[in-house]
């Protein structure tokens, strides 16, 4: 499925110019034009470079070529039709694109971004066409068998805003991780399967808040596709979908609430012992968290090394 914003346009430009300008091409060509007509040979570029064999009706250098470009974007930006394969525009990675959520709110995404962002057990965003892991990244397999990898509204809600994201692995052939940095402490969260890693969403190391303002959306992490050698149920063994997100969500949920009142009720440097007065845990949990409690969170919810259970 291609984006609802692309168009396509024929263009011409000149190779003799210092500069190359694409100007559309109209049905009709304006009769004062020099480049379509003999009146070329007065043009100062076309003097500059000899030409062995001139044409006669138009400027050699006159060069027509097909192009694509996004409708969405307040500057408009001409891609070559041969370089098309490498836009997100022309397949179902359009879903991801800034310009394309914010005009056309597929789903209400800003509703959803809301209700993803509070850790709480009737708000929480955990949408059943995803795949879950238990470490709490999800992906979304396309029909044209593209992935999109990302860190679900649980994590994100617990970690809060990290101080600095950064990506551990590059394109190829990998299992995603990323490294997220909470109060210092670097944390490493790592997708269960190895994937054909295309490209990174590398602005969230200048925005990191988008992963928690908008997890499944503009916060996406990586866009990959299966090995060559992976079937559509291998890549998703052992993650969690459909009907059986909801209660292994809410399960997680309860689990981190016990695991804050456990943490809340142990002495603290001076002896003071914090009563734990029921309700569950505030957003952005682990901010407020030591080193030590911090790890003790990460071993026991986000560890790559985590036991790939999933609960019946």
């Amino acid at each position: 499925m291609r984006c609802p914003f692309l168009r396509e346009a024929q263009v011409k430009f000149c190779r003799a110019s210092a500069y190359r300008k694409m100007i559309v091409r109209l049905s009709e060509q304006p009769g004062n034009e020099r480049c379509s007509s003999p009146d070329y040979v007065n043009c100062p570029a076309a003097k500059q470079h000899a030409e062995e064999h001139p044409s006669v009706d138009h400027c050699p250098f006159l060069h027509e070529s097909l192009v694509q470009y996004c409708t969405a974007a307040p500057v408009t930006k001409y891609i070559p039709y041969t370089e098309s394969v490498l836009s997100q525009c022309g397949t179902d990675s359009h879903g991801y694109c800034e310009l394309y959520l914010a005009l056309a709110q597929p789903g209400d995404c800003a509703a959803e971004a809301a209700a993803g962002a509070t850790p709480s057990a009737n708000t929480i965003k955990a949408p059943k066409e995803l795949y879950f892991a238990p470490n709490h990244l999800w992906m979304e397999l396309a029909a044209d068998g593209t992935c999109h990898i990302g860190l679900d509204a649980f994590i994100t809600g617990v970690l809060g805003t990290p101080e600095h994201l950064s990506f551990i692995s590059g394109t190829g052939t990998h299992r995603p991780a990323v490294s997220v940095s909470i109060r210092g402490v670097e944390l490493q969260l790592v997708f269960p399967h190895r994937l054909t890693i295309t490209r990174a969403n590398t602005y969230l190391r200048t925005n990191p808040s988008k992963i928690v303002n908008d997890p499944y959306r503009t916060g996406w992490l990586f866009e990959a596709t299966p090995e060559r050698s992976s079937h559509r149920t291998s890549v998703t063994e052992g993650l969690i979908t459909g009907d059986a997100v909801g209660p292994w969500m809410q399960s997680e949920m309860d689990r981190m609430t016990r695991f804050a009142h456990r943490t809340a009720s142990r002495p603290d440097k001076n002896g003071t012992v914090l009563m734990a007065d029921g309700g569950t845990y505030g957003s952005g949990f682990a901010q407020f968290l030591s080193r030590e409690e911090l790890l003790k969170l990460y071993t026991q919810f986000f560890s790559p090394l985590i036991h790939w259970n999933i609960p019946q």
